[in-house]
């Protein structure tokens, strides 16, 4: 059975779940502007710091697929390839309004159902 890997006082977030915040997390960060993947992942890393590089890259790419963002290649040229920039696209755009609908409801049930908001 593979290992998960378990960082110190961090506690895991159930995988779909956590897949769907991330989403909703770059589509967010892409409507502020266009941003390449590795910038994209310091920012996340910062508030999910148990989540793999590889993770986040699977997501932009289903993000891409889906039409969700435009990808580009620009930036400074270091000793690689260009960087690959996203920008969110009007379907992304719409798409996050839906999500961030949707969050909201899922609030307001939990609210009234007796889950408190988390203390922050």
């Amino acid at each position: 059975m593979p290992s998960k890997k378990k960082r110190k006082g961090v506690t895991p977030m159930d995988a779909q779940l956590k897949r769907g915040v991330l989403s909703i997390c770059i589509l967010q960060l892409l409507k502020e502007k266009d941003r390449y993947g590795y910038d994209l992942i310091k920012i996340l890393q910062k508030f999910f710091p148990d989540t793999e590089e590889s993770t986040l890259y699977a997501i932009l790419r289903r993000l891409h697929k889906e039409g969700l963002t435009h990808l580009y290649a620009g930036g400074e040229i270091s000793h690689g390839p260009p960087r690959k920039y996203y920008r969110l696209s009007d379907q992304g755009e719409k798409a996050l309004q839906e999500a961030v609908s949707s969050w909201q409801k899922i609030e307001t049930i939990l609210r009234e159902i007796g889950i408190p908001p988390a203390s922050l």
